[in-house]
């Protein structure tokens, strides 16, 4: 079994009264998430399952993927 552990792309920081969990990409993030995502899906198995963070910018990284993927709370910062 191979287990690949994938950091979300750059995030905005947080602001003032937002949660951290809302952290969106930031233009650049969305960039390397697609850049990436490509280098994976050349190497991925197509029975790779893909467990994400509930966390919005790691939401968006796994979309760039274009697999289907599972959303697991205690992914989640301080789960």
């Amino acid at each position: 079994m191979d287990l690949i552990l994938w950091r979300h792309a750059e995030a905005h920081l947080l602001r003032e009264g937002q949660a951290d969990t809302q952290r969106a990409l930031t233009a650049k993030g969305e960039r390397q998430a697609q850049r990436m995502a490509e280098w994976l899906n050349q190497r991925l198995a197509e029975s790779t399952r893909v467990l994400v963070s509930p966390a919005l910018r790691a939401q968006q990284t796994a979309r760039a993927l274009d697999r289907s993927f599972r959303t697991v709370a205690a992914l989640a910062p301080e789960g």
